[in-house]
C-alpha cells in the first residue's frame, strides 16, 4: 500500500551533529554523502501525525494533531536539563504518538536516552514510592523559544505491560496485578484538601504551598469555546459541589452558545422526526439534575475525601523491567456484565471453531476482563476503602448520571432524561427512607424516554459493529497498513446497505447521512 504523503516526505529521526548554521541536520553517519532532513519543512513527520490514518474528515484529525516547534532548541533544552553538551545528541527520534501527546527520544552519545513529550494543540488548556520517571525540566506555556509545551524525563529501562502480557503465566499476571494494586494503594493514602488539578505554587497566585490544588485542567473545560465562560472550574471542597459545577457549565455553554441542531449521530434523527432538536430540554434536565445532586454523594464522609488515581490505568501506560516489578506508570479495566459482576472470565465456548481474526479478538477480550477480574480481587484485599466505594451505594449509576450530565451536547436530547428516570427508579436505594424525589415525571413521559433511548443504544451498537466489521475506532482511525482495506470494506458496506433502501428518497438519504465519510463536524 502507499503511505501517505507526510510519511513519505522525510525520516522521523535525525542523526547529528547539525549543520552549523542552518536548520538541516544529518540523516546518517556514513561517509557517503548524507540525505538531509528539513525541519522548517511543514510537513516534516516530526511535526505531525504518522501512526495512522482516518477513513473519513482526515484532514481535520490530523490538523488538531500537527504541532511546529523549535527542534535546534528543544535539544539544547534537553542536553541542558541532563548536564550534557548539546554536541554529545546522536539520535533524536519520534518513537510513539498517544492521543494527546507526542513522544520523542533524545540519545546521547554515553548511551543516555531522554524522553520528551509535547502536547497536540488540540488537548491543551494552557514521591510516595511510586514509580514515574524522573523528569528532569518541563515547561508549561508554549511562549517559550521552542513553541511548544514540554517535559523531559529518563527513558525507563523497561517494556509495556500491553507487550508482555500474553507471553506471562497465569502467576506472573497476578503477581503484576498486586503489585499495580499496591501502588493504587500508595495513592489512595494521600490526602488532598480539595478535588481539582495539582499546580505549582508559581504557576497560580503567590503565596500558596509549593504544591497545590488548583482550577481542572480536564479538556471538557475548555473544549468548545467553554474556556470563554464564567464557570467553577474548582477547585471543589465538596463532591456535590463539583457535582453541581460540571452541570452549571453545560447550562452557561448552551445559554451563550447552544441553538437548535440535528443530533450528531445519523442514526438519531429518525427519533426527533428528522428535525432539529432545542438545546433548552437539555437545559430543562440539567435543572433537574441539579435537585438531585444533592443526595448523590455517599453520606459517610470516609467515601467524599478527595484521592489521586490513574486516569487510565491500561497495560500501556504501564511498564515493567525484565524482574517484573512496575518501572514506572505514565499518569482500565473492562465493563461488561460479567466483569461489573465479579465473574471469573473465561474464554467462549467455541473458541476453537473461530477464525484467526475471531480468535484474536476473544483474547483480547479475555485479556481485559481477567485484568478486570485481577483488578478487584486485589483491591478487595489491599485496598478496601476503594474497593467498599466501587462495590457500595449504587456507585455505577451515580456516576454514570454525573458522566451524562457533563458531557457537551451534540443534539442528544434523551440521555440525561433517560439516566434520571433510571436514578429516580431505585430511589429508595440512593438516599434514607424519608427522602422523597425531588423530580417526577409522567408515566407517558418516562416511557417515552425510555423507549427513544432504547432505540438510541440499539443505533450505538449498529455503528460498533460496523466499525468492528470495518476496522476502525470511533474518530475512524485504523493504521497505517489497513488504511486501504478499511477504506474498501466501508464502501463496500455501504453500497450494500444502501441498496436496501425501498426508495430512492431513502437511497438518497442514507448515502447523504452515511457516518463513515467526510462530513461536517458542527462541534
Amino acid at each position: 500500500m502507499q503511505r501517505n504523503s507526510l510519511m513519505k516526505k522525510a525520516p522521523r529521526c535525525i542523526r547529528f551533529p547539525c549543520h552549523r548554521g542552518n536548520r538541516k541536520f544529518s540523516a546518517n553517519m556514513k561517509k557517503r554523502q548524507p540525505d538531509t532532513v528539513d525541519t522548517s519543512d511543514p510537513a516534516n513527520p516530526l511535526f505531525n501525525y504518522t501512526s495512522g490514518r482516518w477513513i473519513y474528515n482526515e484532514d481535520l484529525r490530523l490538523s488538531e494533531r500537527r504541532l511546529y516547534f523549535n527542534v535546534n532548541e528543544l535539544c539544547s533544552v534537553v542536553a541542558k536539563s541532563v548536564g550534557l553538551p548539546r554536541t554529545d545528541i546522536t539520535l533524536f527520534t519520534k518513537i510513539a504518538e498517544g492521543g494527546s501527546y507526542r513522544v520523542f527520544e533524545v540519545t546521547f552519545r554515553d548511551g543516555l536516552k531522554v524522553i520528551v513529550r509535547l502536547p497536540y494543540p488540540s488537548t491543551i488548556p494552557h514521591s510516595h514510592g511510586v514509580p514515574i520517571p524522573k523528569v528532569f525540566d518541563w515547561d508549561s506555556s508554549a511562549s517559550n523559544q521552542i513553541g511548544s509545551e514540554y517535559i523531559i524525563m529518563e527513558r525507563v529501562q523497561s517494556r509495556e505491560l500491553a507487550d508482555t502480557w500474553y507471553m506471562m503465566t497465569f502467576k506472573e499476571r497476578m503477581a503484576v496485578m498486586e503489585k499495580i494494586i499496591d501502588i493504587e494503594r500508595i495513592l489512595f493514602s494521600v490526602q488532598f484538601p480539595a478535588s481539582g488539578s495539582l499546580f505549582f505554587k508559581d504557576s497560580l497566585d503567590a503565596g500558596v504551598k509549593r504544591i497545590c490544588v488548583g482550577p481542572s485542567t480536564e479538556y471538557l473545560w475548555w473544549y468548545q469555546r467553554r474556556s470563554e465562560l464564567s464557570a467553577n472550574r474548582g477547585p471543589w471542597k465538596s463532591s456535590e459541589e463539583l457535582l453541581r459545577a460540571v452541570g452549571e457549565r453545560e447550562v452557561l455553554w448552551l445559554r451563550t452558545f447552544g441553538e437548535k441542531r440535528y443530533p450528531r449521530e445519523p442514526l438519531y434523527r429518525e427519533f426527533y422526526g428528522n428535525q432539529k432538536v432545542d438545546p433548552q430540554l437539555q437545559i430543562n434536565y440539567l435543572l433537574d439534575y441539579f435537585k438531585v445532586t444533592s443526595y448523590l454523594s455517599p453520606k459517610a464522609e470516609a467515601l467524599n475525601i478527595p484521592t489521586i488515581r490513574h486516569p487510565d490505568l491500561s497495560p500501556s501506560n504501564i511498564f515493567i523491567s525484565d524482574s517484573g516489578n512496575i518501572a514506572g506508570i505514565h499518569f482500565q479495566n473492562h465493563g461488561d456484565d460479567d466483569s461489573e459482576n465479579f465473574r471469573r472470565p473465561k474464554l467462549a465456548d467455541d473458541f476453537a471453531a473461530m477464525t484467526d481474526g475471531d480468535k484474536e479478538k476473544e483474547m483480547e477480550l479475555y485479556r481485559r476482563r481477567q485484568v478486570h477480574y485481577f483488578y478487584l480481587g486485589y483491591t478487595s484485599s489491599l485496598n478496601k476503602a476503594h474497593f467498599h466505594a466501587m462495590g457500595k451505594h449504587n456507585l455505577v449509576l451515580r456516576n454514570q448520571l454525573y458522566d451524562i450530565a457533563s458531557r457537551p451536547w451534540e443534539g442528544d436530547n434523551t440521555s440525561l432524561q433517560a439516566q434520571l428516570i433510571k436514578t429516580l427508579a431505585i430511589w429508595p436505594e440512593i438516599c434514607s427512607p424519608e427522602d422523597s424525589p425531588p423530580v417526577h415525571y409522567s408515566h407517558a413521559e418516562a416511557e417515552q424516554c425510555l423507549a427513544r433511548d432504547a432505540k438510541q443504544k440499539q443505533a450505538d451498537e449498529q455503528i460498533q459493529e460496523i466499525r468492528d466489521l470495518i476496522g476502525i475506532n470511533i474518530e475512524g482511525w485504523v493504521q497505517n497498513g489497513e488504511f486501504e482495506n478499511a477504506r474498501e470494506k466501508a464502501r463496500l458496506i455501504k453500497n450494500e446497505m444502501a441498496e436496501s433502501a425501498e426508495t430512492e428518497e431513502e437511497r438518497s438519504e442514507f448515502e447523504k447521512y452515511w457516518p463513515f465519510q467526510n462530513h461536517e463536524e458542527i462541534d
